[in-house]
């Protein structure tokens, strides 16, 4: 079955001083290519959701044209915006959302989710913890039942993507101890929020999970 990856670009980071976070870099490459790079082998087409068409273009000077860049048509929802707008794109029954900042995502955790997904038939398969927190930006969606939760959820002025879960009747919650049997360090899910951490997985990223290795 084909797949597609969504990866939503138009946030600015807050604590970078709201630099747009896809254009920072990490053992120079900027985050968004460090994803880029890890997904080309498990995505039959790469989709990146920017805030707007400016930023668009910038993205489209640094990304192989074999990646399409859409633009946000709504404003003020954060990232189901870009949700939106990917999925409205994707060509595939199933699509993958991440962030543009998880430069360390794992494409054997990825494929696992697919599989799941594609064996169960769910309307969306995400990671959660022990503790109950889901990881709703690293998961991944069927395309028509998310598409109408997310646009009920807009119409509704909520922009949360939990609010999309709740909508969706057939989500697994895969837990992340299955996911720990691939990815030790669980590195797939760290994300990038401000300059110590992004300072931290420059150091991080000799260990074995880093992208390079991962095959």
């Amino acid at each position: 079955m084909q797949r597609t990856v969504v990866i939503l670009a138009g946030g600015k980071g807050q604590r970078f001083n709201s630099r747009d976070k896809c254009f920072i870099v990490l053992n120079r490459k900027t985050l968004l290519q460090h994803v880029v790079d890890n997904l080309a082998e498990v995505a039959d087409e790469i989709i990146i959701a920017a805030r707007d068409e400016q930023q668009g273009r910038q993205i489209r000077q640094q990304i192989p044209n074999t990646v399409t860049v859409v633009f946000d048509s709504i404003s003020g929802f954060g990232p189901l915006a870009g949700v939106l707008s990917g999925l409205e794109r994707a060509s595939t029954s199933y699509s993958l959302v991440i962030g543009c900042d998880m430069p360390f995502v794992n494409r054997r955790v990825v494929d696992l989710l697919f599989t799941e997904a594609e064996r169960g038939n769910y309307s969306a398969v995400v990671p959660t913890w022990e503790n109950g927190m889901v990881e709703p930006l690293h998961a991944v969606y069927k395309k028509e039942p998310t598409l109408a939760a997310v646009r009920n959820s807009i119409k509704n002025g909520n922009e949360r993507m939990f609010n999309v879960l709740l909508q969706l009747k057939n989500v697994h919650y895969l837990p992340v101890a299955r996911i720990q049997a691939l990815a030790p360090e669980l590195m797939t899910f760290r994300n990038i929020n401000t300059p110590d951490e992004l300072q931290l997985c420059a150091a991080l990223s000799d260990s074995e999970e880093k992208p390079q290795s991962d095959v």
